[in-house]
């Protein structure tokens, strides 16, 4: 395990993974990313019905988090979960998600 991925799950106590996944739209994000792998922030509200400055606040959260990683790709930001988060993160937004 490197050190950014032991850094993150260090950081990401169960604890605090339920305080940020508590908000239905964090949760809804999350579990879309989780099944859709990568999209960006107009993709994600539109998919979620949600106001685009809001989706915005909540994906640069969840990148701060440790959650998310981004891709730029010219004027556009694409969301994706981050690599070598830990089991447990990904198995329960799997379950979340159904």
């Amino acid at each position: 395990m490197g050190a950014e991925a032991s850094a993150l799950a260090v950081t990401l106590r169960g604890a605090e993974f339920h305080r940020i996944i508590s908000d239905e739209g964090r949760l809804k994000m999350l579990t879309s990313l989780h099944e859709a792998g990568e999209l960006d922030a107009e993709e994600l509200a539109a998919a979620l019905a949600l106001e685009i400055t809001e989706t915005r606040r909540s994906l640069g959260e969840l990148t701060a988090s440790g959650l998310l990683a981004e891709r730029r790709e010219r004027f556009r930001i694409h969301y994706r979960l981050a690599d070598g988060l830990p089991a447990w993160v990904t198995i329960a937004l799997g379950a979340a998600r159904h």
